[in-house]
């Protein structure tokens, strides 16, 4: 049941956004249990950002789940996220935050897990 949530200043073009999509869902198997089969994803492009005093391309992602993950998935998941943001979005990755929260209630369907 992971959620990431992408904000940036980027603009995210449709196809980009696919491309964010697949990459994502592949990263997020990182952490032990989590597949793009319950991954809900949001992208938040053309945001107004400012960090470190600059509106260079920034980021700022959340990600979401149920339960828990060790420090060493989450180090990899960062390291992939950062990558992929990087890679696609052309932002740096000294200007990409990534922050975790751990849920033990979760909904869906009408009921909680």
């Amino acid at each position: 049941m992971p959620f990431i949530n992408t904000k940036t200043s980027q603009t995210i073009s449709p196809d980009v956004e696919k491309e964010l999509k697949k990459d994502l869902g592949r990263a997020i198997e990182c952490l032990k249990g989590k597949s793009e089969s319950w991954l809900m994803l949001t992208f938040e492009g053309n945001q107004k950002m400012w960090f470190q005093g600059t509106d260079e391309p920034a980021a700022m992602v959340q990600v979401d789940i149920f339960g828990t993950a060790s420090n060493k998935e989450y180090e990899e998941l960062t390291k992939q996220i950062c990558a992929i943001l990087s890679s696609k979005l052309q932002i740096p990755q000294n200007r990409i935050y990534v922050k975790y929260s751990e849920n033990t209630h979760w909904g869906w369907n009408g009921s909680n897990f």
